[in-house]
């Protein structure tokens, strides 16, 4: 009875690794707002019921599928562990490739926002998340850039940083294609110009 009981709980871990495997993909190829459980479901090759079976709603797929898509950006990641660069180069780079990864999976940005509650939902899961994101590395970084060592104060630096950047893309990306006026309206600078013209007004006091 144990076997059959440990086959059961891995034939349903690994359905529930397919229909998350399954949401990524699908994520990768058409964005956000063109999938559907029922597209999900057909992808994984199960059925709508088991679906809603392992995740219950749409939006907490969502919110696992925007964790393992983040789990990627490992090229981003590893610029905040480069001690060979100065701290601000760090940032620098790790927003830079951060956002070019972003930018390739329409809506991502927004969807993050919109799943924090999934992402963040608890004590346990904001371990992880934070762990996931390198924050420790963005608050060492900020540390060795402004001489500042109250985390708290370092944590609001973080979020200040991140949603100058983040912001505009979620804002340009939410834009109606068709609207080409308000594309040229909203029109950003080149990336890196963005995080230049950032820094060297959010850190211009530690120059």
């Amino acid at each position: 009875m144990v076997k059959l009981g440990n086959k059961a709980d891995s034939s349903d871990k690994d359905t529930k690794q397919l229909i998350l495997d399954a949401t990524v993909a699908l994520i990768r190829e058409d964005g956000f707002h063109c999938i559907t459980l029922r597209s999900i479901a057909a992808r994984a090759e199960t059925n709508l019921a088991l679906v809603n079976y392992h995740y219950g709603s749409k939006e907490k797929l969502f919110g696992d599928a925007v964790k393992q898509l983040v789990a990627t950006f490992d090229d981003a990641f590893k610029a905040l562990e480069d001690t060979s660069l100065p701290p601000k180069e760090r940032m620098k780079l790790f927003f830079t490739r951060y956002i070019m990864n972003l930018s390739r999976y329409p809506g991502m940005a927004r969807q993050m926002l919109d799943q924090r509650h999934h992402i963040m939902g608890s004590h346990d899961e904001y371990a992880k998340y934070s762990k996931l994101m390198r924050i420790e590395r963005i608050l060492d970084a900020l540390a060795e850039i402004t001489g500042e060592q109250d985390r708290d104060k370092l944590m609001t630096m973080t979020m200040q940083i991140y949603g100058a950047i983040v912001f505009p893309v979620i804002m340009v990306s939410s834009l109606p294609k068709e609207r080409e006026d308000l594309q040229q309206i909203f029109k950003l600078a080149p990336l890196e110009e963005q995080i230049d013209g950032l820094f060297e007004l959010y850190f211009h006091k530690y120059n």
